[in-house]
């Protein structure tokens, strides 16, 4: 849970830079909202395998909403949430 914690923090970090969101912004800022709730939610219950599922769809959506990403960057994000198991 740490390392996804962790994950989530850089995620969120990189996609706040200004001036760095193309056209897709609104998908991208709506992706973040997303995500807000869904960690929240699972803050809450973090035993709850339905709502680990949530955040790691939800990370899902905001590495391919939001153009910040490169590909090597996404490849990277990726493959550590398919690492990481909701059991």
């Amino acid at each position: 849970m740490k390392k996804l914690l962790v994950f989530a923090c850089l995620l969120a970090a990189l996609s706040c830079r200004k001036n760095a969101l193309e056209p897709s912004q609104a998908n991208c800022e709506k992706a973040a909202a997303e995500y807000e709730k869904v960690i929240t939610d699972w803050s809450n219950d973090p035993t709850n395998k339905t709502k680990c599922e949530a955040v790691k769809k939800s990370l899902t959506n905001i590495i391919n909403s939001c153009s910040v990403y490169t590909a090597a960057q996404r490849k990277v994000y990726e493959d550590q949430l398919k690492d990481y198991t909701c059991d």
